[in-house]
């Protein structure tokens, strides 16, 4: 009995810089705001005060911060 498999799967990605700008900055856009998910539901789940900063490729600054970014700094 064969399995009946034609494609080869998901296959690992290399991790490395895109050369790309357009692309490197729509991926960007979308990695940070799963980051900033991520950070909200650690919050929620656990109680926990989480701080991030964000710097984007072309220079911007994100922040998350709760209760607030510069509350948990200043208490680091």
């Amino acid at each position: 009995m064969s399995s009946g498999r034609k494609g080869q799967g998901r296959q690992k990605i290399e991790m490395k810089k895109m050369s790309n700008e357009s692309n490197l900055q729509v991926t960007f856009s979308k990695r940070r705001c799963g980051l900033f998910k991520k950070a909200s539901e650690i919050c929620t789940l656990c109680g926990v005060d989480v701080a991030l900063v964000v710097f984007s490729p072309s220079g911007k600054t994100f922040s998350y911060g709760h209760p607030n970014v510069d509350t948990v700094i200043d208490r680091y």
